[in-house]
């Protein structure tokens, strides 16, 4: 787990230090990033660095992502992890991420994060579900017959 754990770590660290050209070196040219709070993926290190440029220009300096745990092996790792402001836990402030590090270059080629959404829906999300699938199951039939 050392290598992409040390990677990971180290992009954390550049991140709240609002040193997104140290975090950037460490991303390879043709990495995949997922935030889901975005509809679209992020694709390649330009991208990438737009969006740590844009999330550590947004939000104050002593807002900082904390790792929790660290899972995985030499090249992929999950995360969890919190925010804290001012070094007290921020409300639904908490997240999970998965990385993997290429072989071959030895930097992020790939990285999922999910953050705790502010509205927390309970028991209403498996009526939203059951509410939504059959729209889902028509406009997926639709797709395939097309």
């Amino acid at each position: 787990m050392d290598k992409a754990a040390n990677i990971v770590k180290a992009i954390y660290t550049a991140i709240n230090h609002r040193d997104v050209p140290g975090a950037v070196a460490l991303i390879d040219d043709q990495c995949c990033y997922e935030d889901l709070n975005f509809s679209a993926t992020f694709m390649g290190k330009t991208a990438v660095e737009g969006l740590f440029t844009e999330s550590c220009s947004s939000v104050p300096a002593d807002l900082q992502f904390v790792i929790d745990d660290l899972a995985g092996d030499e090249w992929a790792v999950g995360v969890t992890w919190h925010v804290e402001l001012n070094g007290m836990p921020f409300p639904n402030g908490r997240g999970v991420s998965f990385y993997r590090v290429s072989p071959q270059s030895g930097k992020l080629i790939y990285g999922r994060d999910c953050v705790e959404p502010p509205l927390k829906p309970g028991k209403a999300a498996f009526a939203i579900i059951r509410w939504v699938t059959p729209l889902v199951r028509y406009w997926l039939g639709r797709s395939q017959r097309h």
